[in-house]
């Protein structure tokens, strides 16, 4: 008999990011298409991306936010989970490299704006679908971009980082 077990709650909203960022995509004026180019927990500076350029890849920062408890016995927990938005462009071979590495960013950062976008005047969501991960999150703050050209012994390719704070509600154990 093969039990089912629940989803721990971190790797359900990092697989509700990415499927966010997968919308990325032309027919809606975006610079790229990433269906299937979004990835979890892998680091996208190596040579293993050559053929999947465009592409990004969600991985948790090395070092670990302060969380608050709360609750009876601290048993819960309100936490400020930092990720980061990898991104990795192709080489356009011109003069300029990492050129599109900002239209890709800015793509990135149009999708992260639709999970907090609140219509003015009454708070509701803008973007209902998306809002918060669709109640999976408490908030969401977006940091400045970083957009690097390619590296000797880092990256061939341009490539950029977003910092992303999560708030995250969850009892320990979740």
């Amino acid at each position: 008999m093969n039990i089912e077990r629940p989803l721990p709650k971190r790797l359900h909203i990092i697989k509700s990011l990415q499927e966010v960022l997968e919308q990325i995509s032309t027919i809606d004026g975006d610079s790229q298409t990433l269906k299937g180019k979004v990835y979890r927990n892998r680091s996208l500076l190596g040579v293993e991306v050559a053929g999947t350029v465009p592409c990004l890849s969600i991985i948790e920062a090395p070092r670990p936010d302060y969380a608050t408890f709360a609750g009876e016995e601290n048993t819960m927990r309100r936490d400020q989970w930092t990720i980061l938005v990898q991104g990795i462009v192709g080489d356009d071979k011109t003069d300029n490299t990492g050129d599109d590495a900002y239209f890709l960013c800015q793509d990135v950062e149009r999708r992260l704006q639709r999970i907090m976008a609140t219509k003015a005047g009454t708070g509701n969501p803008q973007y209902p679908e998306t809002y918060l991960l669709g109640g999976k999150i408490t908030s969401v703050e977006v940091a400045p971009p970083i957009v690097r050209p390619p590296e000797a012994e880092v990256s061939r390719y341009a490539f950029f980082y977003i910092a992303v704070r999560l708030g995250v509600a969850l009892q320990v154990g979740e």
